[in-house]
């Protein structure tokens, strides 16, 4: 037999980090007093010292305590000259092990006895950060408490907060968070001051609570004599540097990066040059006129991710990791659902350390989605009024809904960007897309979509419209663009392929093709590679995520968007072997409001073998081919070919009023439409539904079909259309087509 292995330390709850200069005299005391505060309160902690440059005997007396007491109970850190606060904040925080760390001055002013409340006002508050306020009991009056009362009366004013005490620096909070909260960009005389500004800044949450203050009968404060009005003075000066930094007011959860605010990064170099940048940067400058739902932030967000784009593979891992850890900790704190499934497993998503720890989550399916939306899964730190709703096109045959906030919107825009440029497309090139276009979209809408469409230089040919009739139509209007890029539906390129394939020669070649919504076959890719001579990509995204894997220019695998998703492949609840089809599993890391982790989509597809590097030299997880995203196309009666996607897309509007539906064509001109009714069915509605319906299939005749149930395909979908009609263009008159 062997020995049992030693068992791991368990780390400790919380970690208390105490900056120290020149405090000789209070240490020890400080410390016992710890002792007896925590103990008593039955918390597991660790007390880190930080001597800051001391030059009295400090060091010597923490030496002292740290062999005197048990085992990791107390560390010491030292500067060898004095650094500041805000510098020794950070070496302990960084050296802490505890899940939570609270921050106290080693002067004895404020009481170790306070700690116990802090830690529990964090945890029934569920607020982020807990900041001790300095009651007025034991305070003594005179300059220094006047300037105290100014000073946060200008905070308040400059920053837009009601705080009762802005600059304090006893502070509580989870260790990400707290080393998120110091970490700052531009050079400050005392960044202490600016502690819950930096919180607030980032869309934390912060509450107060009152905690006593005792005047300073040992050693000397850096505010004594006149260095009061020059710290005063100085800190003054810092105000116009944080706005700057921080802007004012509460800034929305981890605005502004898709990069953890610590994650080193590669040097910045603007992507465009001449005419391009000029255009790119008038695109991003006026946005609220052509983007109803993202802002300039967006700009940020993409020169961020083409800084990520190269990351070797161990740093990517490592960021996924730290945005994970930040999720799942968030979820846990704000989420109610999140709270009550984690404690319910026993997970704590302080104690994850690598990407494997996630398979402790249990799946999230959509029937749960839909039990638990909308307060269970809403974020209580979100404002209700900046969450947008999302609907599914219901490619399950049943729409689904959720919600997302502008900061995770503004992630799938810039990654969209740059994924195009994956294609060999470059801001400003003409672009041609093959989409719905304003289906379901307001006037004001369908206005601002036509100015982005001038600034993107991006045709809109209507995917919902095609027929044998307009289809040179639409060649021609192609050809005239002369697009570098063509996207669209992978039922609309498949009508571009049944264009060459009758033998007609297209006169435009693209530098590249982009299919989504719907896998394309690859004899459908081939057709279209070579009419066209240009290389067809793919993208795989949803509804609920956008843009999730897009194929690059060397390999038919298609590169998981790393920063913004982690995807799994499971097979019976393991991940899937190189080859192996299972189904996917998508965790976002951007959307704070209602977070999705480990939420399955519904889709399959094919593992494979990463052991080799993508030859793009980009090191983002790949996944193979993916399935259940076929579907079948419409032959309606007026001689249009309805894509499935134009139904799904329909339907989503109806969810109260169509639980399931499914379009069951045998015969061209006419089709059977199943029909689940929803909780709130009604036959005057869906009357009008279907009259609505008939404004774009014409005189298709349409039978409506009641039903209890619709059957699951393999990949646990149900498929919105289901058509035994074929698309031969070989049949269709070729004078309609204007054969060339």
């Amino acid at each position: 037999m062997t020995a049992d292995a030693p068992a791991e330390e368990p780390r400790p709850e919380l970690s208390v980090v105490v900056p120290c200069l020149n405090e000789e005299a209070t240490v020890v005391a400080l410390l016992e007093r710890i002792d007896a505060s925590l103990s008593d309160a039955g918390l597991s902690y660790e007390v880190v010292f930080v001597d800051d440059g001391s030059t009295d005997s400090t060091w010597e007396r923490l030496t002292e305590l740290a062999a005197s007491s048990p085992e990791g109970r107390v560390t010491i850190e030292r500067h060898a000259e004095n650094q500041g606060i805000p510098n020794a904040w950070n070496t302990g925080v960084a050296r802490a092990c505890g899940s939570y760390v609270v921050l106290i001055d080693a002067d004895l002013q404020n009481s170790p006895a306070d700690i116990p409340r802090l830690y529990a006002a964090l945890q029934e508050s569920h607020a982020d950060v807990v900041q001790g306020y300095r009651s007025h009991i034991e305070r003594q009056d005179g300059f220094r408490l006047f300037s105290s009362k100014v000073l946060n009366w200008l905070l308040n004013v400059s920053f837009g907060d009601h705080a009762k005490d802005n600059k304090s620096g006893f502070v509580l909070a989870p260790r990400l968070v707290m080393l998120e909260i110091l970490h700052h960009e531009r050079r400050y005389h005392h960044f202490q001051t600016f502690i819950r500004v930096a919180a607030r800044a980032r869309g934390y949450t912060v509450t107060e609570i009152e905690t006593l203050f005792f005047p300073r009968y040992a050693g000397t404060s850096f505010l004594a004599g006149s260095n009061m009005a020059k710290v005063t003075f100085q800190a003054l000066l810092d105000i116009p540097v944080a706005l700057r930094e921080f802007g004012r007011g509460r800034g929305r959860p981890r605005d502004g990066s898709v990069v953890p605010t610590r994650q080193p990064l590669p040097k910045a170099t603007h992507p465009y040059r001449g005419w391009r940048r000029v255009l790119f940067e008038l695109f991003f400058a006026t946005m609220p006129l052509h983007k109803w739902l993202i802002r300039r932030n967006a700009r940020a967000l993409y020169l961020q991710l083409k800084q990520t784009e190269y990351l070797p593979a161990d740093q990517m891992r490592e960021l996924q990791t730290e945005k994970l850890r930040r999720m799942l900790q968030h979820s846990a704190r704000h989420v109610p659902y999140y709270r009550t499934l984690f404690a319910s497993v026993g997970f704590d998503p302080s104690t994850l350390s690598s990407l494997d720890d996630l398979e402790r989550v249990p799946l999230l399916g959509k029937p749960q989605l839909r039990r638990h939306l909308y307060f269970d899964l809403f974020a209580d730190d979100h404002v209700k009024s900046r969450m947008h709703k999302i609907s599914t096109s219901g490619s399950t045959g049943e729409p689904t809904t959720t919600y997302a906030d502008r900061y995770q919107l503004e992630v799938r825009f810039a990654t969209t960007l740059r994924a195009l440029e994956w294609t060999g497309w470059r801001f400003g090139d003409r672009q041609a897309r093959l989409w719905h276009q304003t289906l379901g979209m307001s006037r004001s809408q369908v206005i601002r979509e036509r100015i982005d469409a001038m600034f993107m230089r991006r045709l809109f040919i209507p995917a919902f419209e095609l027929n044998p009739a307009n289809l040179q139509r639409m060649i021609d209007r192609i050809r005239r663009h002369r697009p570098v890029l063509v996207d669209g539906y992978a039922e609309s390129l498949n009508f571009l392929a049944s264009y060459v394939r009758a033998g007609n020669r297209p006169g435009f070649s693209p530098r590249s093709m982009m299919s989504s919504a719907q896998a394309l076959p690859d004899n459908v890719r081939d057709d279209i590679e070579a009419g066209f001579g240009t290389r067809v990509y793919d993208k795989y995204g949803s509804r609920e995520f956008s843009g999730i894997a897009y194929q690059c220019e060397a390999s038919r695998d298609h590169h998981v968007m790393s920063e913004s998703y982690i995807l799994e492949i499971l097979v019976e609840g393991r991940r899937a072997l190189p080859g192996e089809v299972g189904e996917i599993v998508i965790t976002d890391l951007n959307n704070f409001s209602t977070p999705l982790i480990r939420y399955r989509l519904g889709d399959l597809a094919t593992a494979v073998d990463e052991s080799e590097p993508c030859p793009c030299g980009r090191s983002m997880p790949r996944i193979g081919r993916i399935e259940g995203r076929t579907q079948a196309i419409v032959h309606c009666a007026n001689g249009t070919w309805m894509p499935g996607t134009f139904f799904a897309h329909f339907f989503k509007d109806y969810e109260h009023l169509i639980r399931f539906f499914q379009i069951h064509q045998s015969t061209a001109g006419s089709f059977v439409l199943k029909v689940v009714r929803g909780d709130q069915w009604g036959e005057s509605t869906f009357a009008e539904m279907l009259l609505r319906l008939r404004k774009y299939v014409g005189e298709t005749e349409i039978t409506v079909e009641y039903v209890d149930s619709i059957p699951l395909l393999r990949t646990g979908k149900r498929s919105p259309v289901v058509s035994s009609v074929g698309l031969d263009f070989q049949a269709v008159d070729q004078t309609a087509l204007g054969a060339r």
